[in-house]
């Protein structure tokens, strides 16, 4: 990569864009990351921090931030990293900005409603069918990751040398990265891990122990794997980094944000007051709704999200529908 490419763009102020600019930052590279929230763009420049997502961590002098989206969409190589909800909104009205050359790396996580959709397949739709995007998952808890501890990701692309680009910019030591070409895979694994991490959450909050735990962590991994099934898709990804790894990561810690939601559901807290306390994105709560509504179209049975379905949107006893998660549950193998 030349000199001319040493500068890369960050869609996304929140806590994942922030860990992914400091990584790129401290391999070398010059960051611009763009936030439409004014005040974060000031404290990222003035005071080297962004304390609402990072803490008090110092954030390194190369990241600078804006709030003008055009600066950061002419650049050679964009890491996309706002709201799933927003990317094919977000991309029709700047489609005109955008770099014809630019390459992109999606690190958002979700499945957009109305047409089941991965986020790749949106962008493909809105920028060009011969757009060059590659995507991001993996156990990847940014809390964690900001304080130097070790973790790994994958990118997956059908354009190897693309993937390798962006392995190149964030790959070090404590952020390993490998490389797959399953896009469609990693993406759906990514976005249904949200849903059985609310599960998880749910089961701790509902003071199971580790035995209850693991059953339902494991059927969770067997249910998405039916999907997988049904809609001709390589299991086998499902075992990596983007399923199991992810799933294991965002479902064992306080500093998820699925898992919380859920776990203050277990502990009696209505939807809208466990998001409240959250105050951010809860991504497995739309994958949820859109999953459930997938699944019902398919004729397929998923018992562990048509009860989490009914817990958080329809206000369903919860610890009756948990039991019946369990009763209920597919006792096929992956």
């Amino acid at each position: 990569m030349n000199n001319a490419s040493k500068k890369i763009g960050i869609l996304g102020g929140g806590s994942w864009g922030t860990v992914l600019s400091e990584i790129a930052s401290s391999n070398g590279y010059e960051i611009l990351l763009w936030s439409r929230n004014k005040k974060t763009v000031y404290e990222i420049n003035n005071k080297h921090t962004n304390k609402k997502y990072t803490g008090a961590k110092k954030l390194s002098k190369r990241i600078k931030a804006t709030s003008n989206q055009r600066d950061v969409l002419k650049l050679g190589h964009i890491i996309i990293s706002i709201p799933s909800s927003s990317v094919r909104s977000f991309f029709k009205k700047n489609k005109h900005n955008l770099n014809n050359s630019t390459s992109f790396l999606i690190a958002s996580k979700g499945i957009e409603r109305k047409t089941f959709k991965s986020l790749s397949e949106i962008l493909f739709e809105e920028i060009s069918p011969k757009a060059k995007i590659s995507v991001l998952s993996g156990p990847n808890l940014a809390s964690e990751i900001i304080e130097g501890m070790t973790s790994a990701c994958v990118i997956a692309s059908k354009n190897k040398k693309l993937a390798k680009e962006f392995a190149t910019i964030l790959d070090q030591d404590n952020f390993k990265v490998f490389l797959n070409n399953d896009v469609k895979g990693i993406e759906l694994a990514g976005a249904l891990k949200n849903i059985y991490a609310i599960v998880s959450g749910l089961s701790d909050g509902l003071g199971n122990k580790k035995n209850t735990k693991a059953m339902i962590l494991t059927r969770s991994l067997v249910e998405m794997s039916h999907l997988f099934q049904r809609l001709k898709l390589n299991k086998l990804t499902l075992i990596g980094l983007a399923g199991v790894g992810d799933l294991i990561a965002t479902s064992s810690s306080e500093k998820s944000r699925n898992y919380s939601f859920g776990y203050l559901l277990g502990r009696g807290k209505s939807r809208l007051e466990a998001k409240i306390s959250i105050n951010q994105v809860i991504e497995g709560e739309k994958t949820l709704k859109t999953v459930y509504e997938k699944i019902h179209e398919m004729n397929l049975e998923m018992p562990i999200v048509e009860k989490l379905h009914n817990i958080v949107f329809k206000k369903s006893a919860v610890r009756e529908s948990f039991d019946k998660m369990i009763l209920e549950s597919d006792g096929r193998d992956l």
